[in-house]
């Protein structure tokens, strides 16, 4: 079994505050990639939705889903549903904290593992798949959640893994929380088309409860232009009604931004 890493405490303290300091998703996530690394962990697979029911992710085209995996990750484990097979996925949705895969493992010896989620094990197992560990993120609504799994090296047993975890389980959970965290504030990507600046603005003063008259005297717009933009808001997300729409902005934190010109 390989000798378990010692960082320098400053060291991880350090990547922590980068984390927490990165200001988009891709220097969060470059950030807490190094951070990882420090304890050997390579391969990472990040997913965060605000707009989940129960046991389901919601519109696919608003989930964040970021991985070391390849660019196919998406598209293998989740536009498939592979993922709804996944005992740790039904873990994640139903759990707060950080779990080892050998739980998983002794489940499914215990019988307590549906018959999908069983073969889905079986199917890991048969392609090697490497220890590994997850983490599911608290939430206070029901709506948004957010899960990490890490797997280990090739040549790293889940008993190296739970030992890693063990001595270093704190630090790397703080990391992953830290990175969790930063990003929840910030907009959630979207494969729609985006928001246009005035189309932003409509759904922000709507969302003020000013009425279209309001709206044309504020921005010395016309009811019909005011009205335009608004039908654009609409398409853009996916939605009949602007109070629909409305709420999917708010949902993904598309409302209010701070445009990099203001910062």
């Amino acid at each position: 079994m390989p000798r378990l890493p010692e960082p320098d405490t400053r060291h991880v303290l350090h990547q922590t505050a980068c984390i927490l300091k990165a200001s988009c998703y891709d220097e969060v996530w470059a950030r807490l990639l190094v951070g990882l690394g420090i304890f050997g962990i390579t391969a990472v697979r990040y997913g965060l939705t605000r707009s989940r029911h129960g046991m389901s992710l919601g519109d696919l085209q608003d989930i964040l889903f970021l991985s070391t995996l390849g660019e196919k990750d998406f598209t293998d484990y989740i536009e498939t549903g592979l993922y709804r097979r996944s005992p740790h996925y039904r873990w994640m949705a139903e759990n707060d904290g950080a779990v080892s895969w050998g739980w998983f493992v002794q489940e499914a010896k215990a019988g307590r593992l549906l018959p999908d989620e069983h073969a889905f094990l079986a199917e890991m197992e048969q392609a090697g798949q490497p220890a590994g560990y997850l983490l599911s993120f608290a939430s206070d609504t029901t709506r948004l959640k957010g899960g990490l799994g890490m797997m280990g090296q090739r040549d790293w047993s889940q008993a190296y893994m739970d030992a890693l975890w063990g001595q270093h389980g704190e630090a790397i959970e703080a990391m992953c929380i830290a990175a969790h965290l930063n990003i929840t504030r910030m907009p959630l990507p979207s494969k729609r088309n985006p928001l246009r600046p005035r189309q932003r603005e409509m759904l922000e003063w709507i969302a003020d409860g000013k009425s279209m008259q309001d709206i044309a005297v504020l921005t010395e717009l016309s009811v019909t232009t005011i009205e335009k933009h608004l039908r654009g808001a609409r398409d853009a997300l996916d939605v009949e009604t602007t109070a629909q729409a409305i709420a999917r902005a708010g949902l993904l934190g598309h409302l209010y931004v701070v445009s990099e010109e203001t910062a």
